[in-house]
C-alpha cells in the first residue's frame, strides 16, 4: 500500500498540527510521504525533529483557496492512494492497518472515508456518520468528511482533482470534498465509508453568537452551492433529496430553538436558512468548472 498523507494548514496552532504530523509518522505501516501544505502567511514554525525527518515534506504553497493548494502538490510517481487529513485532527494509531485490511478486502474501492471522532469524548462528531452501514445509496454519500478522505491517485487525477470553486478561500467557502464525493458517485465510481477507519478531532470551539452566525451563513453558501451545481446545471435530480434537507432543517431547528427558548439555535438556524437561500440564488447565475 504505496500511499501519501496530506495535511493542508492555514492559521492553526502550532501544537495541533504537530500533533497531527506525529500520528502520521508513526503509523505502522508508514506513508511515502507526509506533505504540510502551508498556506500560512508567515511559516509554521515547526521543530527539526519535524522538519529534518525525511518523510516529512513542506510545501510552501501560496494559493487563496483550500483546493488549489491541495492540487497543487506534487504526487510521487508510485503513490497508489492519497489521505486527505484536517491539521487539528489525528490518525487513529491503527489507521494504516486498518486502511490496508479495507484495501485488501474490496481491491475495486477508489474512494473511501472513515469517521471522524472528538478526542475527548470519542462521540461522532456529527449526527449523518452515526448511520449505521457504507454507502448504498445518495444519501449516505454526506457520511464521507474531507477530514477522513482517501482516494486513489489515479481516481484523483481522474475526476479533475477537486474543484476550485469551492472550499475555503474560493468562490463557495465550503464543499470542496463533497463536490469530490459526488464526481466520484455520479460516474459510479467505487466509493464506501468504513466506521473502522478513525480519526480523532478537538471539540467544537466555542464562539460567539455571532460568530456562530457568520459560520453558519458561509457553511449555508457553500451547501447552496453544491445543490445548484449538480441540480440545476447538472440535471442530477437526486440531488432534490439535498434541497429538501437543506431547507426543512434550519426550519425545524428554528421551531425547537422557539419551543426550548434556545436563541443561539434560533439565530444560527437563520443565519444558516438564509446562506442557502442566497447560496441557491447566486448558483442560477454562477458558471462552474
Amino acid at each position: 500500500m504505496n500511499y501519501i498523507i496530506a495535511v493542508n494548514t492555514y492559521n492553526r496552532p502550532v501544537k495541533l498540527v504537530l500533533r497531527c504530523l506525529e500520528s502520521c509518522l508513526k503509523q505502522e505501516i508508514k506513508p511515502l510521504k507526509v506533505i504540510l501544505i502551508d498556506q500560512n502567511i508567515i511559516p509554521l514554525l515547526l521543530p527539526n525533529e519535524i522538519t529534518s525527518n525525511n518523510l516529512i515534506e513542506i510545501a510552501k504553497i501560496n494559493k487563496k483557496s483550500i483546493s488549489e493548494a491541495r492540487n497543487s502538490i506534487t504526487i510521487p510517481a508510485e503513490t497508489e492512494w492519497i489521505f486527505f487529513c484536517d491539521d487539528d485532527g489525528f490518525p487513529d494509531d491503527n489507521y494504516s492497518v486498518v486502511l490496508k485490511e479495507i484495501i485488501n478486502k474490496n481491491p475495486k474501492l477508489d474512494l473511501l472515508g472513515g469517521v471522524y471522532l472528538r478526542e475527548d469524548n470519542k462521540d461522532y462528531y456529527n449526527s449523518r456518520q452515526k448511520m449505521k452501514g457504507g454507502i448504498k445509496s445518495f444519501i449516505d454519500t454526506k457520511k464521507i468528511m474531507g477530514s477522513n478522505l482517501v482516494v486513489k491517485a489515479k481516481t484523483f487525477d481522474e475526476l479533475g482533482r477537486f474543484s476550485p470553486d469551492f472550499g475555503v478561500g474560493a468562490f463557495w467557502g465550503a464543499g470542496e470534498e463533497t463536490d469530490l464525493v459526488w464526481k466520484a458517485y455520479f460516474i459510479d465510481t467505487q466509493i464506501n465509508f468504513f466506521h473502522e477507519l478513525i480519526i480523532y478531532h478537538p471539540p467544537i470551539l466555542s464562539r460567539s453568537l455571532w460568530g456562530e452566525m457568520q459560520k453558519s451563513y458561509t457553511y449555508g453558501v457553500g451547501k447552496a452551492g453544491l445543490v445548484a451545481k449538480w441540480l440545476f446545471k447538472k440535471g442530477k435530480f437526486v440531488v432534490l433529496y439535498e434541497l429538501f434537507e437543506m431547507l426543512i432543517i434550519p426550519v425545524l431547528n428554528i421551531l425547537v430553538g422557539i419551543i426550548t427558548l434556545d436563541f443561539k439555535k434560533i439565530f444560527t438556524s437563520l443565519a444558516t436558512i438564509a446562506g442557502r437561500l442566497f447560496g441557491l440564488v447566486k448558483g442560477l447565475f454562477y458558471k462552474f468548472v
